[in-house]
């Protein structure tokens, strides 16, 4: 057995004792419920325990790479972390560390030792799931400095980011992947407006409102005019790592469905005696392992040609959305009733799993850029 199988299975076992011993359904309860949302203790001990940093280059603190830290986040999904770890740690710091300026990187390396979060804001409502819809405006003075102006919806993480990263427009028309430009804007900046918006399954979002911010040009991160290959490749990372926490959820629902359905009886016997009910956990288990599956082979395309790698995610993204909704319909549906109050664990997974379907890009998305990517690759030959 290989030294990265042994390293990979004390990473999970690791994981999974913290997951069990400290961050029980009770414990992220107390989280949602606090003043953040999430509980800055288990954020120190994420970044004490070297979490923050999986996946990131060396040179940024980092260490093991994308499949690492897909197992990291599986093993987060089963308990439906609160904390913003995907929208830090999963995209952020990865589009940090490969823009090739010390000081960006330096922001990686901040956050990975937990002293500074961030928030990718690119998103606008007009364009929906498409990233690169931009009306958001950078100019620049003669100066050298940039004048910031838009709005950004769903902004995951930016409730509690310090540091905002904005991807504007800076030539070309509103939906054109040329002229697209990402800053570094701290979230203090003189007409930086944040306001934080929970979403149904217990992450932050925020809305973030731009008028007049005026940065230096040293907060551009990377080429003018060319930051979209950039900032797609960092998305589709974070869409593999969503999937990943995802097939996290659908085990832990799966599990409590069946451990559930093995103590109910009826008419004497538990309800696991049940041929049709056997039947149906068996679908339900295949689908997990489809999912984790199809997520693995995502993580491994994540360093490979662009092409395969878009392929390869949104394969993921539109398999892990659709299944992971139907597993947790039926386990919310065979719990019965119970299922749907607040007070058991898998209502609260079956609400995550619905979030995510629509996370970085729904399953119709997905399909759509596949078809895409179909047609031009028809063109081509």
């Amino acid at each position: 057995m290989s030294d990265a199988t042994d390293d990979r299975r004390m990473l999970r076992d690791s994981v999974r004792r913290y997951v069990e011993r400290g961050y029980g359904f009770e414990q992220r309860r107390a989280a949602l419920a606090g003043p953040d949302g999430f509980s800055r203790t288990h954020w120190r001990a994420f970044a004490e325990m070297g979490w923050l940093a999986l996946g990131l280059p060396e040179a940024c603190g980092g260490l093991g790479n994308a499949t690492d830290q897909a197992l990291l986040a599986e093993e987060l999904g089963r308990a439906q972390p609160a904390e913003p770890w995907l929208a830090n740690a999963a995209l952020c710091a990865p589009l940090l560390a490969v823009c090739d300026d010390p000081a960006h990187a330096a922001a990686a390396a901040a956050m990975a030792e937990g002293g500074a979060m961030l928030a990718l804001a690119a998103w606008e409502t007009q364009g929906r799931y498409d990233a690169f819809d931009i009306s958001t405006t950078a100019q620049a003075d003669a100066a050298g400095q940039w004048t910031l102006d838009g709005r950004k919806t769903l902004v995951l993480g930016g409730g509690s980011a310090s540091l905002l990263l904005v991807l504007a427009r800076t030539g070309g028309q509103r939906r054109e992947r040329h002229g697209l430009t990402l800053f570094a804007v701290p979230a203090e900046t003189r007409g930086v407006s944040v306001e934080a918006l929970p979403t149904y399954d217990g992450r932050q979002t925020a809305s973030v409102t731009l008028r007049r911010a005026v940065v230096p040009d040293r907060a551009r991160i990377g080429l003018r005019d060319g930051a979209w290959p950039m900032v797609e490749a960092a998305i589709d990372r974070a869409t593999v790592m969503a999937c990943a926490e995802a097939v996290g959820t659908m085990s832990r629902a799966f599990d409590l469905t069946r451990d559930y359905l093995a103590t109910r009886e009826q008419f004497g016997r538990p309800l696991t005696a049940n041929q049709v009910i056997r039947h149906r956990l068996v679908d339900l288990y295949v689908s997990v392992e489809q999912a984790r599956a199809i997520t693995e082979a995502a993580a491994d395309a994540l360093q490979g040609d662009a092409v395969a790698r878009m392929r390869a995610v949104s394969h993921a993204k539109a398999f892990v959305s659709e299944a992971g909704r139907a597993l947790g319909e039926d386990a919310v549906q065979l719990h019965g009733a119970v299922g749907m109050t607040d007070e058991v664990e898998v209502g609260h997974c079956y609400k995550r799993l619905a979030a995510h379907a629509n996370l970085f890009g729904d399953a119709d998305w997905h399909y759509e850029r596949l078809a895409a990517l179909d047609h031009a690759a028809q063109a081509q030959a």
